[in-house]
């Protein structure tokens, strides 16, 4: 059996080159992050930010009621859950290494957890979010040295979606 950390090595010798549109990444990132977090001077309106009511807390386990489960993506934690899954994204883009592979696959395990926990409403756009950590993570095992084709579009479409019903 080879360890994860191993696999992940081998990959970033390898200089896996990710065939990732770093337009289609920054453009996700910067469709889906509020602006007011870039511009302190910009205030947020209504429409743009999703409605979490300020005392909704995100449990450690069991299942999350709606607000619960956007406030897990937008609120809770150092830094939302949205911004480290484009910060993820661009990271791997820019230089995929060891640390992107373990980056990636934290985020991985971390939305397939969140998954598992959300209302059905918000459970098929997360999943799309999820789609190019676990491509990911399938090509690692694979351990095939080939470039892969992450699918960016699922995760923005996933997170329109997800902030369209937080919304």
């Amino acid at each position: 059996m080879i360890s994860r950390r191993s696999r992940f090595s081998r990959a970033s010798r390898a200089a896996l080159p990710l065939a990732l549109g770093a337009g289609l990444v920054v453009g996700m990132v910067a469709g889906c992050s509020d602006s007011s977090v870039d511009e302190p001077a910009a205030v947020a309106t209504p429409s743009s930010t999703p409605s979490v009511s300020a005392g909704s807390t995100v449990p450690a386990q069991g299942p999350l009621d709606h607000d619960q489960a956007c406030a897990a993506m937008y609120v809770s934690g150092d830094q939302p859950l949205e911004r480290r899954i484009g910060e993820a994204l661009v990271g791997a883009n820019e230089n995929f290494d060891v640390s992107a592979a373990d980056r990636m696959h934290a985020m991985a395990v971390e939305l397939g957890r969140l998954e598992e926990r959300v209302p059905d409403d918000l459970a098929a756009a997360l999943a799309k979010v999820r789609v190019p950590f676990t491509q990911m993570q399938e090509h690692l095992d694979a351990d095939s040295g080939e470039s892969v084709q992450l699918d960016i579009a699922s995760a923005t479409d996933g997170l329109k979606e997800f902030r369209a019903i937080c919304s």
